[in-house]
């Protein structure tokens, strides 16, 4: 069996404070990073999920975030 990448990937890092205003920025970050990518037709799932794990992340945890 052969692994196949695509050719344009990709990696990010975000670190994020424990802080409410967290799920903002990831959102704000997700949709620059996919915009200048080219990618808007996944934007708003993209930024819907990313939203939802910030926030269940900030809310279920007492310390800082790592997401990458």
């Amino acid at each position: 069996m052969r692994t196949v990448s695509p050719p344009d990937t990709w990696v990010y890092a975000l670190r994020l404070p424990h802080d409410p205003r967290a799920t903002r920025v990831a959102r704000m970050t997700v949709r620059s990073v996919l915009a200048g990518h080219g990618r808007l037709e996944i934007l708003d799932t993209v930024e819907l999920l990313t939203s939802e794990m910030v926030t269940n992340t900030y809310l279920h945890t007492k310390g800082p975030h790592h997401s990458a």
